[in-house]
C-alpha cells in the first residue's frame, strides 16, 4: 500500500504547483536589490510597457522613477540603463518568502514583484 500510496502523494504535489499568467513588458534596468547574495538579485525595472503597472521607486540615483516592478529570476547579470524585454509574472511575495535582503525604503508608492519567464536584453 505504501508503494502506491508515497507515489501519488508526489503526483498530486507535483500537479499543486502554482500556475501563473506571464505577460508581455519591456523597461529600462534602474537599480539592482540583493535578494539572499550578489548572484540572487532583484532588477528595479521602470516599465514602458505595461504603462499602468508599477509604482514610485527612490533608485540610488536619487530620482523617484514611476511605474517600476523590482523582478526576480535573470538568467543573466543586467546593468542599470539596459533596456530589456520579455515575459514576467507577478508575485508579490517573492522576495518575502525568498530574500534575505530588504529594500522597503526605496520603495515608495505600490511596487510589485515579479519573476522572469522571457527575458531579452536589446
Amino acid at each position: 500500500m505504501k508503494r502506491i500510496l508515497l507515489p501519488l502523494l508526489a503526483l498530486a504535489l507535483l500537479t499543486s504547483c502554482k500556475d501563473y499568467d506571464d505577460f508581455d513588458f519591456s523597461g529600462k534596468v534602474i537599480d539592482v536589490e540583493l535578494c539572499t547574495n550578489i548572484q540572487d538579485v532583484g532588477y528595479a525595472i521602470e516599465l514602458a510597457s505595461p504603462s499602468d503597472l508599477g509604482g514610485d521607486y527612490l533608485a540610488d540615483d536619487t530620482i523617484v522613477h514611476h511605474n517600476v516592478v523590482v523582478v526576480y529570476g535573470s538568467d543573466r547579470r543586467l546593468k542599470s540603463n539596459q533596456h530589456v524585454s520579455g515575459k514576467i509574472y507577478l508575485d508579490n511575495n517573492y522576495s518575502k518568502a525568498t530574500c534575505s535582503y530588504h529594500y522597503s525604503g526605496r520603495r515608495v508608492k505600490d511596487v510589485q514583484e515579479a519573476c522572469f519567464t522571457k527575458l531579452k536584453v536589446d
